[in-house]
């Protein structure tokens, strides 16, 4: 188990990443992964956050994910 939270769901190459974000994006985020959680149970902010960027790095053109 990891230093912080629950265990990660799959046994890959994925590492611990803390970031500070304001309270409205959060928010934001929360009310998304709510919203995908009632259909998709597992969803969570780490799925969020790694399908932004991805997404986002495929945008600037660094790679496909």
């Amino acid at each position: 188990m990891s230093a912080m939270g629950r265990p990660k769901k799959l046994d890959d190459t994925r590492e611990i990443f803390s970031i500070y974000m304001d309270l409205g994006k959060r928010q934001a985020m929360d009310e998304y992964v709510h919203e995908r959680k009632a259909v998709e149970r597992g969803y969570s902010r780490s799925d969020f956050v790694n399908e932004a960027i991805a997404e986002y790095l495929v945008k600037l053109g660094r790679g496909k994910f």
